[in-house]
């Protein structure tokens, strides 16, 4: 894959935000922190397309397996991802990829709700990589592991509506759209 130099800058943006903002979390005891993070997912997705915005969350796994302190509370290393956190952060590509290949779609991509529910979406396949990377290492029910995650739900909804606002205000300038994959 050839990249020019305007396509790994845009891709190198993300990771670089998330890792900037990794430090703003509010901990939530033994589940992982609410963190700022999922805004910049979204953001990479639905600014620079699947392939692109999935490489961007890619990079940003990469460079916190190898010890960086990009995680959420300045962490890295492979042990967050082994950790109660580590579905979610891969849960990161795949909604990118996800959010990407659906804001593709021209038919979809035109409105506020549309872009609403495909974020929505998106944020659900985040909890499902996290619930069901917890259920396993903690051996509890799937069903039960998604319940602890009420907490989260208010702060979601509040980056998704933050996302919405930046994405519409920037979009045109923005977007990069070369293929849907």
């Amino acid at each position: 894959m050839n990249l020019n130099i305007r396509e790994i800058s845009l891709v190198a943006i993300f990771p670089a935000l998330m890792a900037a903002t990794a430090g703003l979390s509010i901990p939530l005891g033994s589940l992982p922190a609410i963190s700022l993070q999922t805004i910049f997912v979204f953001l990479a997705a639905l600014l620079l397309g699947p392939k692109l915005g999935s490489i961007s969350m890619i990079i940003y796994v990469l460079m916190g397996a190898i010890g960086l302190p990009v995680f959420s509370n300045y962490r890295g290393g492979i042990s967050v991802l082994l950790s109660d956190s580590g579905g979610f952060i891969i849960g990161f590509i795949f909604s990118a990829y996800f959010i990407g290949i659906m804001k593709n779609i021209k038919f979809i991509n035109k409105n506020f709700l549309s872009i609403f529910t495909i974020l929505l979406i998106g944020n659900l396949i985040i909890y499902m990589c996290g619930a069901s990377y917890i259920a396993y290492i903690t051996n509890a029910s799937l069903l039960f592991t998604l319940g602890l995650f009420t907490p989260f739900f208010i702060g979601d909804f509040i980056k998704i509506f933050i996302v919405l606002y930046v994405y519409f205000r920037i979009r045109n300038q923005i977007t990069y759209e070369p293929s849907l994959i």
